[in-house]
């Protein structure tokens, strides 16, 4: 799932819990169409950097320089 497909469920989930239906549902059928478009192209992927938080790639850096 690429970044513009995240932020756009990102942005639903707000205005849900806002109570902004209409922006929700807005929101979230573009980025199904988003996620529906890489789908057919089969370019659904996100690095695992990207899934990982600040402290978790911190600890991996100290693997990494061996300390």
């Amino acid at each position: 799932m690429s970044e513009d497909v995240l932020k756009y469920c990102y942005r639903s989930i707000v205005r849900y819990l806002n109570g902004d239906m209409a922006l929700f549902l807005q929101y979230m059928d573009k980025a199904m169409e988003l996620y529906e478009e890489e789908k057919k192209k089969g370019r659904l992927y996100i690095t695992i950097e990207d899934l990982l938080d600040l402290a978790t790639k911190e600890k991996l850096s100290l693997i990494m320089k061996g300390g």
